[in-house]
């Protein structure tokens, strides 16, 4: 039986405790960048110095919509949009990337709705992260914000063969965990990742509604 999610009377009337004690997860996880916390600036500048080391000129506008998490996404972009070839492997550029984020990510700053809940949870159910950035990025951040200590379990890129829209990460989460899938929520704010936790089999909730509702695979 699961454990009642700790909460005063006020916090009772919120529409997210409201959503939870409804849904009754046995298990929650929680997206990274963007879900958890505010990565923008932080991967995005980065990534601007690893290109910038190895001698590409990339506009700064043109990477803040670029494919970061997927380097064959990036890999072609910088092709088709820009005519350059990152001339390194990409795991000689997850490395440099990581070196310059990780001298930055005192800049990282929490997403409060989604920080709040995530602690709230962490008190009832055990709780996961299942990003498709690098490991070490991850803790770092967390740390940066605070949330460090509430995970016992962080997926990454490195831990998956297929990073999301595939289901790999939630698969491993939910394994982890020891709890099934469908007896899990998950937290998310890209289609990617909504994608992902579907795939998975995990209900998934999009943190950028105001409202927010869950989505069953």
């Amino acid at each position: 039986m699961n454990a009642p999610l700790p909460q005063s009377a006020a916090e009772m009337r919120t529409p997210e405790s409201e959503l939870l004690a409804r849904l009754a997860p046995q298990a929650a996880v929680f997206d990274f960048d963007g879900t958890l916390v505010d990565t923008r600036t932080v991967n995005t500048d980065a990534a601007h110095a690893s290109l910038t080391d190895l001698g590409l000129a990339v506009p700064e506008q043109w990477l803040q919509q670029a494919p970061l998490a997927d380097l064959t996404a990036l890999r072609e972009r910088l092709h088709t949009d820009l005519g350059l070839h990152l001339p390194c492997t990409d795991g000689e550029f997850v490395d440099r990337t990581r070196a310059h984020w990780l001298t930055l990510s005192d800049r990282v700053r929490p997403i409060a709705r989604v920080a709040a809940l995530a602690r709230k949870l962490a008190q009832a159910v055990p709780v996961a992260v299942a990003s498709a950035n690098d490991g070490r990025v991850v803790r770092a951040g967390l740390a940066a914000v605070g949330l460090d200590r509430l995970f016992d379990v962080v997926i990454a890129r490195e831990h998956v063969s297929r990073l999301k829209p595939a289901p790999d990460a939630y698969l491993l989460a939910a394994a982890k965990l020891d709890v099934a899938p469908g007896r899990c929520v998950a937290f998310e704010n890209t289609t990617e990742g909504l994608d992902a936790a579907r795939a998975a089999g995990i209900p998934v909730i999009d943190i950028r509604d105001s409202i927010w509702t869950v989505q069953r695979p």
